[in-house]
């Protein structure tokens, strides 16, 4: 099943190894895609990433569209 996850933050190394330490979670199957993005807000840098990820499914926990 297909899932995004999303991490904002005003350090860039703190959502570097955010996503670093997302990736290496065994409920990511497989990396479909990442969107970064940097901003400006009231003088304050804000960092965002949104992750798309195929969800690698534990056993015994059924993929809902086995059935569609």
């Amino acid at each position: 099943m297909t899932r995004v996850k999303f991490y904002s933050n005003q350090q860039l190394s703190e959502i570097e190894k955010s996503i670093n330490e997302f990736l290496k979670k065994e409920e990511v199957k497989q990396l479909i895609n990442i969107k970064f993005s940097a901003g400006v807000k009231d003088g304050n840098n804000e960092y965002t990433a949104l992750i798309i990820y195929e969800e690698n499914m534990a056993l015994g926990k059924e993929d809902p569209h086995m059935y569609e």
